[in-house]
Order: structure tokens, then sequence, then C-alpha cells
């Protein structure tokens, strides 16, 4: 891991993701993580580490490909090893226990169909209905399209042959189980097929899942495969199912999965948006087209998890989805996912019975003008309502304030939600006030169920200081990384003044300090050296918030301290005083205990020993 790091610069990797400008000894941008106008992310080439002063994340190399392409540690190291040049053989495990064999499967599954596509006896006819449908050769190659031929186990045999066992096929979801008494075909007879991984016979009881049907590789945002969404052919049976997706697997999850994301993330961020259509030949012709910021959804309605792999790019969606009425309810249910994660939406009306693939290929610049003209999404709703209702009558009023209501409790900001009542107000005229309590009533209902959604929120803001006694502490940490001196000082005294509060980081530092030399550095190699990521990253942030600050103009300042032990010192005193404030609340709490239980003896005891702790504290 230190060679890779030594031969990379992490200045050129994140500037491959996003436009640096230098700012003193550091580098600056615009966060990708998070909304925001004025630069407060920061990459110091020194210590080739970053850090977000507005977010807070922040970390190595690694850790920004894995936050920025969404991959595990193992992903992004392959990545970058194969950018440095290094061999990772020394990380890999024996040849049947690699993580990433399924990938390798799928990746050859994907050959296999686009071979069959242009090589194979039935490609031709496959090519010249993707022609037909508006793809040229470049987008059909581009996105790597493919052919399945009909029969059982083309697949199966295929990578056999290669060297791969049935049961890590399976694994992939290219095989399909059978069931007892499935007898849809003579074909379908046990398959006895040579394990060339350890040469012996075996017998199975799969076969394959895509027959006859034109291939969709999905690959995940580094443009690794990792399923497939397969189209029945033309001319064959579609009472089935028109299209078949790859099952749950461990590298392939439906409510992850965006088609075309690794094609059009580049764009995306450029743009500062995206497109959003349903289908894969949706997605194919609008690239076509020239629109290359579009994705769509694999098999799935819109998700938390898609929302937040697109909010690592943009923040601004362009709803693209059709205009029948199945269209129209999965834009009504994406609309408001997307408001609770405050995306900025927008929807594009689509002409009556055209789709995304149909406009691209007959007027793409009236494509073009469709999404240029597209409503911001509340505004869509609202008309949308109106439209379906008679908002002179009675009925209608209620079917109207009931919709809006229900969309209204996913806007988490508060000066939208009131513009908005506000609107209905006036075009319904019903008073202000009664819209209020109405919205009132509907967002107590709502909020037990949004507040689930938000776990994943609400536990990593549970690891931010929540009092002010753990900030100081935080800070006291950060003196000591920056400020040897400090570091040293603080092996030197008690920690008595943390009180019952603990904090691992700094009771390690204390502990290893002279064996790191009470050096930042050394402690940060210590952690990568053990693989402690986490702790790592940690020490950086806390690292660079004191280093750092955000000046009156929004920039980053270089923070120097002329006597940092004073500082320190001072910090200290403060921490002793919130331990004392602390004990003291906990002696009160006490106290009220004794009062109502009518313990006269315990509550005097504890007033006499609350008055000992205020006379030390006066002394501070």
């Amino acid at each position: 891991m230190e060679e890779i790091k030594s031969r990379l610069n992490i200045v050129d990797v994140i500037g491959e993701y996003l436009r640096l400008e230098k700012a003193g000894v550091n580098w600056k941008a615009r966060c990708p993580f998070h909304n925001e106008k004025t630069p407060s992310f920061m990459v110091n080439e020194e210590k080739q580490i970053w850090h977000c002063f507005g977010c807070q994340k922040g970390g190595d190399v690694f850790s920004f490909v894995m936050e920025m392409d969404g991959l595990d540690f193992r992903e992004s190291l392959k990545i970058l090893a194969e950018r440095a040049g290094v061999s990772l053989s020394q990380y890999q495990k024996k040849e049947n226990e690699r993580p990433d064999r399924t990938r390798e499967i799928l990746e050859l599954a994907a050959r296999f169909y686009e071979v069959q596509l242009w090589k194979g006896q039935e490609g031709k006819k496959i090519i010249e209905y993707l022609l037909a449908r508006g793809l040229n050769e470049e987008s059909i190659k581009n996105f790597r399209l493919g052919y399945a031929p009909k029969g059982w186990r083309n697949i199966a045999q295929f990578l056999t042959g290669r060297g791969y066992a049935i049961d890590e096929i399976k694994k992939t979801g290219l095989l399909v189980e059978k069931s007892v008494g499935d007898r849809n075909s003579s074909d379908q007879q046990e398959d006895v097929s040579r394990d060339s991984t350890n040469y012996k016979q075996q017998t199975t009881n799969y076969y394959d899942r895509f027959r006859e049907r034109i291939m969709f590789p999905i690959s995940d945002v580094s443009g690794k495969v990792v399923g497939f969404s397969a189209r029945v052919a033309p001319g064959q049976d579609e009472s089935q199912a028109k299209y078949v997706n790859t099952p749950e697997t461990a590298v392939y999850h439906k409510g992850q999965a965006l088609y075309g994301i690794n094609l059009a993330k580049t764009e995306i961020k450029r743009q500062d948006s995206v497109i959003m259509v349903e289908g894969n030949l949706d997605v194919i012709a609008t690239h076509q087209a020239g629109l290359t910021n579009t994705v769509a959804v694999s098999g799935t309605a819109l998700t938390r998890e898609q929302l937040k792999i697109i909010k690592r790019y943009t923040s601004k969606i362009y709803m693209f989805f059709d205009m029948d009425e199945a269209g129209m309810s999965a834009t009504r249910k994406s609309l408001k996912l997307c408001f609770e994660e405050e995306m900025a939406v927008r929807v594009v009306n689509l002409p009556k019975g055209k789709d995304a693939a149909d406009l691209a290929k007959e007027n793409p610049k009236l494509l073009a003008k469709t999404i240029k003209e597209a409503l911001p999404a509340m505004e869509y709703l609202v008309q949308d309502v109106f439209r379906r209702n008679e908002a002179g009558s009675v009925e209608g009023k209620k079917v109207i304030v009931k919709e809006t209501m229900e969309i209204l409790v996913h806007l988490n900001n508060d000066i939208e939600r009131d513009y908005w009542i506000k609107i209905l107000s006036e075009r319904l005229n019903v008073k202000e006030s009664l819209l209020t309590d109405i919205w009132k009533k509907v967002n107590l209902k709502h909020r037990k169920e949004y507040t689930s959604h938000k776990t994943d929120v609400v536990t990593s803001q549970a690891t931010l200081p929540s009092s002010k006694k753990e900030m100081l502490i935080e800070e006291l940490v950060g003196f000591a990384l920056f400020y040897s001196e400090v570091w040293r000082m603080l092996e030197k005294k008690e920690n008595s003044f943390l009180g019952d509060q603990e904090n691992e980081l700094l009771s390690f530092m204390i502990e290893k300090g002279e064996d790191l030399d009470f050096e930042y550095d050394k402690l940060s190699q210590y952690f990568e050296g053990m693989d402690l990521r986490e702790q790592k990253a940690e020490i950086d942030k806390l690292f660079l918030n004191r280093k750092y600050r955000i000046g009156l103009d929004n920039s980053l300042e270089e923070f120097t301290v002329e006597a940092p032990q004073e500082e320190a010192i001072a910090l200290i005193k403060e921490i002793k005083k919130e331990t004392v404030r602390e004990t003291l609340d906990k002696i009160s709490n006490d106290m009220k205990l004794a009062r109502n239980r009518g313990d006269i003896e315990a509550e005097k005891l504890l007033q006499e020993e609350s008055g000992k702790i205020i006379e030390e504290f006066s002394h501070f």
C-alpha cells in the first residue's frame, strides 16, 4: 500500500475528478460530497491527504476513490495499483478464494455475449433490430450489448471450459437451479461437465438463466460488470417476461445499480446535473443524441441508495419518465424520495405516447428543448393535481389538498413548503392557517416512517461531538497532533481532567507518545501499517482542523499559535470546568431523587458535597 502511495501524487489522482486550484501550499476545490458555493475541500500535497471543512469528510487517496466511486477498499486498492504499476499478488488470496472471482466470471460472460451478437448465427438479425430502434453500431459497442443464444447451457459450458466450477458460476446469477419436476425441454437433462479446476466429473442441476435474449451488461461506477438486464429477442414469446434481470448476488444489488453510471459520471459532474430515464434503450439513445449525463434505474423503483450514488456527483436531477399512468406513478414516488434527500429536481414533460428513446431517435433537438423546459418538480406536481381535479368543487378541493399534503410532508425545506401552502391557499380560496393545520396532522403520521428512513443519517450524526466537553477534548487532541510539545506535555499530566469521560485516541497518544517521537506523521504511519483506516481518518481530520480555519472571506487560512502549551493548558482548564459542571448536574439530579423519596440525610450529604465542589470550582 505504501508503495502504491509513493508512486502516486494525490493531487494528480483527485485532479482527474475535480478542478483543483492552488491555494498557498495546498490545493482547493468545491467539495464533490456536498453542495457548496465557496471551496472548502482541501488537498495537502505534503501529507498526501484531503479534507473538507464543510462536511468534515477526509482521508488519503484510497478513501477518496472509495468515496467518489462507491468502491470498497480492495476495489480502490486494485484500481490505484494498476495506475501505479504495482502488482497486487501479495494482497491476493489463493486462486479459488479471490473475492474478485465473481467479477472475472461476469466479465467473461459479457465478452461471450458480445461475440455471439457480432459473430454468432443469430446475431445479425439482433443487430438489425437494434439499428431499427435507432441505435448505431458505435453505441451498441460502447454499451457492450450482446446476445444470449438459444440453448440451456451455453454459458455454463463456456465458463466451465475456462476453469470455473459450477458452484462459482451460480453465485453470479447466470444460472438457474432446476426445480423438481422441471421438464421444459429434453435438453434439460443433467449436465455432466468437466471442472478443470479439479479434473473431476461433476453433475449439475443448473441451466442458463438467459436464453434468446438481448444482453445489457450492468456495470458499477468503475465500469466493472456486476450483472445483466436481458430483453427478449424480437419474434420470441413476450408473454413470460419482456426483461429478465440478474438476481441479487454478492456484487449485484438492484437497489444500488444505475445503468450507464460508469459512462455518465464524468459528464454528470461537469454539467452538475443528471438525466434519469426509465429503460436501458432510453439511456443508450439519449447518450447517442449527445446527452451523456443520462442514467436509468435498473429494474426497480428509484431507491435511496441510488440517490446517494448520484449525490456524489450532483444534487440536480431531470426526471424523464414515461407519461403513462405507470410512469406518472413512478415519477411521484421518486420525487418524494428526492425531496427527502434534498435534491433539486425538475420533471421533463414528454410528448404523449413518446419515450426518451423515441424522441432521441426522431428529433434530438426537440429532446434537448424538452429537457431545457423541464418544470421544477413541485410546480409540476401541483399543476398535475389541479389538471386532474375540479378546484371549484368541495370534493375537488379535498382531493387536491390531500394529494398535495402527502407530497409536502416530504419537503425538508421550510421556506419552499410555506410557499406552496400559500399558493394552495390562494388558488383554492382556503385559509392558509387551515392548510397549515392539515399539513401538521399529515406530517405527524408521516414522521415515524420518515425517521426510520433516516436511520443512517442519525447513526452518522451520533459519531459527532455531542457536548461542549467532547468538542474541547477533540480540540486538545488536535493541538497535540499539530504541536509535539503539547503532546509531550500531556504525557506528563494526569488524565483526571477528563473525569469519567474516556477518549481512546488521547489515551493511546499518551501511552505511545514516546515510541512515536510525539510526531503526527509517525502516528499516521502506525495506523496505516496496522490497517486502522478509521483511526487514521480521524487524526487526519483533527490535524487539518487544527492547522486550518475558514477565514472571514470563506477562504482557508493557516492557523498558528505563538504559545501552544499555554493554549493547551487553557483548554485543559475549560475541560476541567466542564467536568465539574457535569458532576454538579449529577449531584443536583441525585438531590431531587433524595428529596422525592424523603431521604433528608442523603439530601444533606449531597448538598455538602456540592458545596465543596463549588468552592473548588471558584478557584479555577
